[in-house]
C-alpha cells in the first residue's frame, strides 16, 4: 500500500527533469550575479541604508543558493539508475520544479 500521493517516474525521465532543473538554477544564479554586479557598478546611493540590508549582497546570496541547488540536481541526474522507476512525493516534485514548494 502507498501512503499519500505519490507518482512513478522512470529513471530516464527523472534524469532529464533533474538536468533541466539544474540548468534553470544555473541560469537564475547567473542572473542574480549579474544584477549584483550592476548594482555595485552603479553605486546606487543609499543602497546600504535599507532595513533589509545590502541588496547586492542579498543577490549574491540568492545566487549561491541557486548554484548549490544546481550542483545538487546535476549530481542526482548523473547518478540515477535510468532503468529503474522512482516513486516521488510532493517534496521530490517540488525539488525538480514540477510543483511549487510551500516553504
Amino acid at each position: 500500500m502507498i501512503e499519500g500521493l505519490k507518482v512513478t517516474v522512470d529513471g530516464k525521465e527523472l534524469m532529464d527533469l533533474c538536468a533541466s532543473r539544474s540548468q534553470w538554477h544555473s541560469e537564475r544564479a547567473e542572473l542574480y550575479r549579474n544584477q549584483a554586479v550592476s548594482i555595485e557598478a552603479n553605486k546606487l546611493e543609499g543602497m546600504h541604508n535599507t532595513s533589509a540590508g545590502n541588496p547586492a549582497e542579498q543577490l549574491k546570496e540568492k545566487a549561491k543558493g541557486h548554484e548549490s541547488d544546481a550542483a545538487e540536481l546535476k549530481f542526482i541526474a548523473q547518478h540515477l539508475v535510468t532503468s529503474e522507476t522512482y516513486l516521488l512525493g510532493r517534496e521530490d516534485l517540488a525539488k525538480i520544479g514540477i510543483t511549487k514548494s510551500r516553504y
